[in-house]
């Protein structure tokens, strides 16, 4: 946060950043200009790759940062529009000269793996050009490959040192008590390339998510049919990228923009047209899963929604109510002599010596000065987009043409509405995507007991440390991993055929297997009780006592706690709610004959029964049972009759 009337704001996490170190060649007074000209070669090469592509919130842009760029961020941790600086610029590290860029993806996640299929075009056709790039949760490229990483990569010693350059993620080993700067990382990188590249499988898994763009772009299109105010059929037939936009505001709509949508004063309803719109899926499942009742007093006339058009006319009349919320958001870009956090920023670039003494009018004083302009202007864009947006909206109703009589000549020629049936996605569809996103579950039971005893044997012998036990992790199609301390590795590289990846539950079988496993008899002790009370306080009897079981396995505390527990509680109400081991008196311990009709908990029946009472609640469903057992890699078949 900035103080002193400084513009309040706070970055959001979903963004991705990115710099851009070109190879520059030129003496340092002439850097800038050569800055200039790769940035016009980035702008080109993104203006071809983004062809088509609707951006949720911002598009790809880059700045020029040249050397004396770290002299236009505010002094007190913060660029000028008041965002937090990256870790990088908080380390008041001095970056070589660069260009640099931001882009906020919102709930479309797309646009941030689409930023990346930018980055490593722009590797391929600017020779000599690194680049770097980093989102909320800091090292994204290294999160998405983790599977696949050294044993030397973590957080401390992988800070500033992945790169993209030549088409390919490089990895630099950052020791923790000497963190390596930018600057150096890079010179090191052009240095010798080779020896930093990631490993093959690194780069494939990245691929999967970037390998087919642009061509991906179509497929992440939606076209619908929308009944529409005129006014909004020939903004987006001029400009389709104001979509994203108009959407967003509607599903954040407040209570004040739900009065502008009752007034509709510039996208009244009265002249509407059937129009072909184009939206990215994020944007047609957000408008389709809004919920939205008009006032008819406003003009909307809907249809039944059993009526072939109401999707069209549903459609239609959320997004004029974006497009109304946008425009009323308009305003004109304040004069540079009146706006008060420009001239606070300006005061602190003078008292930084930004303008190095420098008279005021004169030729170099005027370039910084317009610098600054253009640095400032492009930092807050982000912060008034919604005001700017909205003035350009009323700007373009005033320059195009919005014939009535045009559009409702192309009705008749409109092309169907793409099938939208991926919105409904089954269950069997989503465990699938997630198989294929992150690998098959961890390592199955095919139904044995050895394996079955095996599996639950190592996940119950582990100490759980202050975070929890650590579940086996999910590592698809690799071999069995050596087994490290605290820690249970299984193989996964069972069948990946969904008849593979479940079991078949047998009651019986599965009492077998925890009998033998917990193997919890109640212990044969040889104290004599006198009362309830003696047994609290002869605790060396009760140590003696210990010492002289002559059980089959040593006993440890837990096995002398739960013993101690089943006499007091054996004639309570919680002990008469366990199930008991069916026997005669004859047979009964003599270690409890101080106990009358005393009859032994059974362990392995009441833990059975607790267990699939719960599963069989969950209805197939999430919910403890199934959390243990997958946490043990066990997958139970949902139940085909919740009854049974």
């Amino acid at each position: 946060m900035v103080s002193n009337g400084v513009l309040e704001f706070v970055r959001e996490d979903d963004y991705i950043e990115y710099y851009l170190f070109p190879q520059l060649t030129s003496p340092d007074n002439s850097r800038n200009e050569e800055l200039n000209e790769i940035l016009k070669t980035v702008e080109e090469v993104a203006e071809e790759f983004c062809c088509g592509y609707i951006w949720h919130r911002n598009a790809f842009r880059v700045r020029a940062r040249p050397g004396n760029a770290h002299l236009l961020i505010d002094h007190q941790g913060q660029t000028p529009s008041g965002e937090s600086m990256t870790r990088t610029e908080a380390d008041h590290e001095i970056l070589p000269a660069h260009l640099y860029g931001i882009v906020h993806f919102g709930d479309n996640i797309e646009d941030e793996w689409f930023v990346v299929a930018l980055l490593y075009e722009l590797t391929r056709k600017i020779p000599g050009l690194i680049v770097r790039t980093v989102d909320g949760d800091g090292e994204f490229l290294l999160i998405e490959v983790a599977n696949h990483l050294p044993n030397w990569a973590n957080p401390d010693t992988c800070h500033q040192c992945v790169y993209i350059t030549n088409g390919a993620l490089h990895l630099m080993e950052n020791p923790p008590e000497n963190c390596q700067g930018v600057a150096e990382a890079i010179g090191k990188l052009r240095e010798d390339p080779g020896v930093h590249r990631v490993s093959n499988e690194i780069e494939n898994c990245i691929s999967l998510r970037i390998g087919d763009y642009p061509g991906r772009i179509p497929g992440n299109l939606h076209r619908a049919t929308a009944f529409v105010p005129v006014g909004v059929a020939a903004l987006l037939r001029n400009n389709p990228r104001l979509i994203a936009s108009a959407i967003r505001e509607f599903c954040a709509r407040d209570a004040v923009d739900m009065k502008i949508c009752r007034a509709m004063r510039f996208f009244p309803p009265e002249n509407r047209v059937y129009t072909r719109v184009t939206f990215t899926k994020c944007l047609y499942a957000m408008l389709m899963h809004t919920n939205y009742t008009p006032d008819r007093r406003t003009g909307w006339n809907l249809p039944p929604q059993s009526s072939e058009t109401f999707p069209a006319h549903s459609l239609g009349m959320k997004i004029a109510c974006g497009f109304e919320i946008l425009a009323s958001q308009a305003k004109p870009e304040a004069d540079w002599a009146t706006n008060r956090h420009w001239i606070k920023y300006l005061e602190t670039l003078k008292a930084k010596g930004y303008f190095q003494d420098f008279l005021e009018g004169s030729k170099d004083h005027k370039r910084l000065l317009e610098a600054a302009k253009d640095f400032y202007r492009e930092n807050i864009s982000d912060l008034r987009e919604n005001s700017q947006t909205g003035q350009q909206i009323l700007d373009d109703l005033k320059s195009i043409d919005c014939s009535i009589e045009e559009f409702r000549k192309l009705e008749a020629i409109l092309p169907p509405n793409d099938d939208d049936s991926w919105l409904t996605v089954a269950p069997e569809d989503l465990d699938k995507m997630l198989n294929d996103r992150y690998g098959e579950p961890s390592p199955q039971i095919n139904g044995t007991s050895s394996e079955m005893t095996d599996k639950l044997t190592q996940f119950l012998a582990q100490r759980s440390s202050l975070e929890g036990i650590e579940s086996p992790p999910v590592r698809p199609q690799r071999g069995v991993k050596k087994k490290s301390k605290g820690k249970v590795h299984f193989a996964s590289n069972e069948s990946d055929s969904p008849a593979g990846n479940t079991i078949d539950f047998d009651p019986d079988a599965f009492q077998a297997h925890v009998k033998n496993l917990l193997d919890l008899v109640i212990p044969e002790d040889k104290w004599d009780s006198q009362s309830d009370m003696s047994d609290y306080g002869d605790d060396t009897e009760i140590d003696r006592n210990i010492d002289e079981m002559n059980t089959v396995k040593t006993e440890t505390n837990l096995d002398v706690y739960m013993t101690q527990m089943d006499k007091e509680l054996a004639k309570t109400t919680i002990g008469e709610s366990f199930e008991k081991i069916k026997s005669s008196s004859s047979t009964q311990p003599d270690d409890f004959d101080d106990i009358e009709d005393f009859q032994p908990v059974d362990i392995d029946l009441n833990t059975l029964k607790n267990m699939m009472e719960s599963y069989q609640a969950q209805l197939g469903g999430p919910g403890p049972a199934s959390n243990l057992l997958g946490s043990m890699g066990v997958r139970l078949k949902p139940p085909a009759d919740s009854k049974e």
